[in-house]
């Protein structure tokens, strides 16, 4: 074990601390590129003498040499730490009206100590090259051991056919009797009168044997959703406040009562939610329950009010159902039989057609799903040396045993990925595009030559990551979760290393005195809720080693955080922090962000301030010459200093509708500075000469755009972006003076072959305006377009196109028709305040491959004839719409479509007339 933390801890090393000797201003041109090269030799030798050694049941050769190379890494963190900390003072020491005195006073000491640590550096250098020269002769490799592109083609060999297969975290085998249970005494029998009580279901089992799957399979079921009106997910921790527990309960009920929570007691929060709920019939699970008495407080606040409301939980404790109801009848998990778990092995790929491998992975996981998951997973990516690797376990060998093999025969490269997951909360979903860009900046997929989404979809196909939802487009992973029981040892392991802080108000973890990696510091400091311990002092948290500072904090909605700031300031203060690249304080609310920050965070790559609700950011942030991603969608920020544009780095902008006009510019973009750019969202170009009108002509790599303009300058900015070949994903908006949809005069964009999502606000010049657009689009969006000519016949021609979305005002006319073969693969509909469209109708053959239908805020429309005809229509949903529209529809089906009826509008008296408002509602009806 010690030597597998020895290996992770190298490895993490040269990934994360090393590149930072590669300082152009301190080392001439020949002393760069050889730290350069010897730096990334040893990546690619660790890597190769890695894959080797997994493939081996004899990895001693290579470890031989571990001991001495670690004692050497480690020195090199200090040197390179100390290199780039002067590196930093340095830049700082250059800015202000007193720079040249303070360079000239400062001149000689801070030089003879950069000279003393390039010194270390190059010595360190000579014994990297040996040791790469060694451990090739000894692993007998080529002569060109250290080519990269043969160490992606070992690792590929290496990996075999192991990938994500598509399924997310509900998609569970094995268990259909207990899902059918489950079912049953959710939804209930018609006509029985009991089916209308509130009623508490148990579902038990011992530790990882699947419970949370299983309700989580159930909970997002087509049919649950449909049956009930509100469901909320509760993780119970081991510790917990009850306030807490109430702030989440909330969350998910998206009351109004949200801001201002912390000035809110207890038995307030608890009144609101019990008001919320005696209105709805809900479902609410309560996942990890440990006490009886917990469930006792839950249940105050779940009042019966016999809609046929359900409670689920989740219990280890056997006798925990029959306190709570000694009548019920618990669903009970135990091992998956014989069928049940060649079942679940054959979801793990080839393995299950080998017998003999077939029968040792089963004999050593006792029918436990995680088990066998998680190992069928690790065979499949060991490849040919998997029976050898499986034989290493003993026969019914724990789940802590399988993750611990699964994790050290990950490869170097993907243990610091995964490892970095416990930065999360526990239990907590995690946005796949947070985390890319957090891997990135940290230099995990930097130095390989694997993408970011190739690292995560083998960790999801070794099953040690769990994808909670795919994308509507592609089906890609949009979020995951760690199992609960892989997050405990990865924090284990993380803090072991001394890698990992984390501060909330029920636990703690602290450095460990016997780091492997950092002799300063952990690398990473998360922070979940405030810590309220005595002998807690933001001073605990070690700045000068940090790399990542990411934040979870955020119970006090609509309340500034003054003790994030508190930590902040003084941070900037002291200077320490010239190593931190990540500062993630997304969701912290009205934070206010020192005017130095940006001089003192030279090396940030990513600041992230999404949902912080900020009016402005220091104009200090465009001197981070590093950053690679600003984060700042949804927050009140309105002007950039220009300067953001001169940051050659920068891949990713996210911005709020941002002006950069002739009055703030008072720098000019440059190609040079745009070519790495791959998103752009929230820029406001209002002028009809405005320089950013020059800045669409320069980014010529961007992926993603989101633009918003004044009328007159709609057709000039899409004539630039009809160049941008790249570009996969458009929103245009326009706006007049007063901020509402104006007129978008679209040059033509059908050659953007590319583009596969767009989202237009604003009204289409009558005509053939629709056939300017690309006809390989899969999402289309239109908003306020005010197109009076039935818009099917041209869009239905669009075969590619997955998703449609009319909203409000996008179509004035009457009827909605839908020829026949129109809309081949079309699967998602939605019809958004189309408040003149009266009836429409589907032809035969059209909308094949439709999966759902939405309707919402349409006052005037009574029918949708022959929606039967559409077989493969699997859920309708009603919102806002006349209670004729919903009876026709259900009349003209003659199989079972789920449909979700809200705030239908009843049927009217003879003789009384609707009045309907702007939201298409009537506003005579009571």
């Amino acid at each position: 074990m010690a030597m597998a933390a020895s290996d992770v801890a190298i490895s993490l090393v040269i990934c994360s601390s090393l590149p930072v000797l590669s300082v152009e201003k301190f080392l001439s041109p020949g002393k760069h590129a050889r730290i350069e090269k010897a730096v990334n030799d040893l990546q690619n030798i660790l890597n190769t003498s890695k894959l080797l050694e997994s493939s081996t049941n004899d990895g001693q050769q290579s470890c031989d040499c571990r001991p001495c190379l670690l004692d050497q890494a480690r020195h090199a963190v200090d040197m390179a730490d100390k290199l780039l900390l002067e590196a930093s003072r340095h830049l700082k020491s250059g800015k202000g009206p007193l720079a040249k005195i303070r360079t000239l006073v400062h001149f000689m000491l801070p030089r003879i100590c950069i000279h003393a640590t390039i010194k270390m550096a190059l010595d360190f250098v000579t014994i990297v090259e040996d040791l790469s020269t060694h451990l090739s002769q000894m692993q007998d490799l080529s002569q060109d051991p250290l080519n990269l592109d043969k160490t992606a083609a070992l690792w590929n060999a290496h990996r075999g056919s192991v990938r994500w297969d598509g399924k997310v975290e509900s998609d569970i085998v094995g268990r259909e009797d207990e899902v059918t249970k489950l079912l049953a005494q959710l939804i209930g029998e018609d006509g029985n009168p009991d089916a209308l009580s509130l009623r508490v279901i148990s579902v038990v089992g011992e530790e990882a044997i699947g419970k949370t799957a299983l309700v989580r399979s159930v909970f997002n079921r087509l049919e649950i959703g449909h049956s009930f009106q509100c469901r909320i997910w509760v993780h119970v921790p081991e510790e917990f406040t009850m306030k807490d527990l109430l702030v989440e309960i909330m969350k998910q009920l998206a009351v109004q009562e949200l801001k201002d929570l912390e000035h809110k007691g207890e038995e307030n929060i608890k009144e609101i939610i019990h008001e919320s709920l005696v209105e709805l019939k809900y479902l609410v699970v309560f996942d990890n329950l440990r006490k009886v008495e917990d469930m006792d407080k839950f249940m105050i606040l779940l009042g019966d009010s016999r809609r046929g409301s359900r409670v689920i939980i989740t219990t280890r404790i056997p006798e925990i159902p029959s306190l709570i109801d000694p009548l019920a009848s618990p669903v009970e998990l135990n091992e998956l039989d014989a069928d049940g778990r060649e079942c679940l092995l054959r979801e793990c790929g080839t393995i299950a057609d080998d017998p003999g491998l077939k029968a040792r992975i089963l004999s050593k996981c006792s029918g436990s799903p995680p088990r066998i998951l998680l190992l069928g997973g690790l065979a499949v990516a060991s490849s040919d040396s998997s029976a050898a690797m499986v034989d290493q376990l003993a026969d019914n060998a724990t789940l802590s045993d399988i993750v611990s093999l699964s994790y050290h025969k990950l490869p170097s490269l993907l243990k610091p990925c995964l490892l970095y997951l416990c930065l999360f909360p526990k239990e907590s979903v995690i946005p796949i595009r947070r985390l890319f860009r957090l891997w990135h900046a940290e230099g995990w997929v930097r130095a390989s030559p694997f993408t970011a989404k190739e690292c995560f979809e083998e960790l999801a196909g070794r099953n040690l990551v769990q994808v909670v939802r795919r994308r509507k487009l592609g089906g890609r992973p949009k979020s995951c979760r760690v199992p609960s029981f892989i997050y405990d040892f990865l924090c284990e392991m993380a803090t072991q290393l001394g890698l990992l802080q984390i501060h909330s108000n029920t636990e703690r973890t602290d450095h460990s005195e016997k780091s492997e990696v950092s002799r300063g510091g952990p690398l990473w400091t998360a922070k979940y809720e405030d810590d309220k311990r005595e002998d807690h002092q933001h001073s605990g948290i070690r700045l000068q080693h940090l790399r990542s500072y990411v934040s979870f904090y955020k119970k006090k909605l609509g309340t500034r955080l003054i003790d994030m700031e508190e930590l902040l300031w003084p941070l900037i203060a002291k200077g320490d922090c010239g190593l931190l690249r990540v500062l993630d304080l997304e969701g912290v609310y009205k934070l206010r962000l020192p005017d130095r920050l940006g001089n003192v965070l030279p090396n940030l790559r990513y600041l992230g301030l999404r949902w912080t609700a900020l009016d402005s950011i220091p104009e200090s942030v465009g001197n981070m010459s590093g950053l690679e991603t600003l984060d700042l969608k949804y927050t009140n920020v309105r002007n950039l200093p220009s300067s953001i544009w001169t940051v050659k780095s920068l891949q990713h902008l996210y911005m709020n509708e941002v002006r950069f006009d002739d009055s703030t510019s008072h720098r000019k973009p440059s190609a040079k500075y745009l070519s790495n750019l791959q998103t752009l969202w929230g820029l406001y170009i209002e002028a009809a000469k405005s320089p950013m009108l020059d800045v669409l002509n320069e980014m010529t790599r961007v992926e993603k755009l989101g633009l918003t303009c004044s009328s007159p300058v709609v057709k000039d900015a899409t004539e630039r972006i009809s160049k941008l070949t790249m570009i996969r994903s458009l929103k245009l908006r326009s706006r007049d003076l007063f901020g509402q949809p104006s007129d978008l005069n679209l040059s033509d964009l059908t050659g953007l072959v590319s583009l596969l999502d767009l989202y237009l606000l604003g009204g289409l010049p009558r005509g053939d305006s629709l056939k300017l657009l690309p006809q390989n689009l899969r999402i289309l969006t239109l908003s306020m377009s005010g197109l009076d000519d039935n818009p099917m016949p041209v869009l239905g021609g669009f075969q590619s196109l997955e998703i449609l979305n009319l909203l409000g005002g996008s179509y004035t006319g009457k009827k909605l028709i839908c020829g026949s073969g129109s809309f081949p693969s079309l699967r998602v509909l939605k019809l958004w305040k189309l408040e003149g469209v009266e009836d429409a109708c589907v032809h035969e053959n059209a909308l094949r491959c439709l999966e759902q239908l939405e309707i919402k805020n349409c006052g005037v429309l009574t029918s949708i004839d022959s929606l039967d005809r559409i077989e493969s229509l699997k859920q309708i949903r009603l919102i806002k719409v006349k209670e004729e529209l919903a009876t026709n529809i259900k009349g003209g089906l003659t199989r079972k479509v789920f449909i979700k009826e809200e705030q239908l509008i009843p049927l009217l008296p003879l003789g009384r007339q609707p009045k309907i408002n702007d939201e298409g509602m009537d506003v005579n009806h009571d």
